[in-house]
């Protein structure tokens, strides 16, 4: 008899099920004006996220026929021109070689991109 997954394993499933199926939920292809949940899918944040925070950004909804709806033009514009996130330096595991043969191994890369021309 198979013993049921414990219970974080099953949330994780159901949230990765969850973003299928928004994913099929929502084609936004030819589509210049988008609903409330489409254009917080189109921007990536959640519904409540988007409500709180689309006037901080100039999003304004156009009411029609009992739809809030959001210009998709506008909501290009607005994740265009956020300000992007500053480059934070690698720190840790991915920033530097951690053992010497790693070190040896980019060492010997780096002869061979020389020798190659390429730095």
């Amino acid at each position: 008899m198979n013993t049921p997954a414990p219970l974080p394993q099953l949330e994780a499933e159901i949230a990765a099920l969850r973003q299928l199926l928004a994913a099929f939920r929502f084609d936004l292809a030819g589509k210049d004006w988008l609903t409330v949940e489409e254009a917080a899918y189109y921007c990536g944040v959640s519904i409540s996220q988007f409500n709180t925070k689309a006037a901080g950004y100039s999003l304004a909804p156009r009411n029609f026929m009992g739809k809030k709806l959001y210009e998709k033009a506008a909501l290009y514009r607005a994740i265009h021109e956020a300000s992007q996130w500053g480059q934070v330096p690698l720190t840790g595991y991915a920033s530097a070689p951690q053992s010497p043969g790693v070190a040896a191994a980019f060492a010997k890369l780096a002869r061979y991109e020389r020798r190659r021309g390429r730095t």
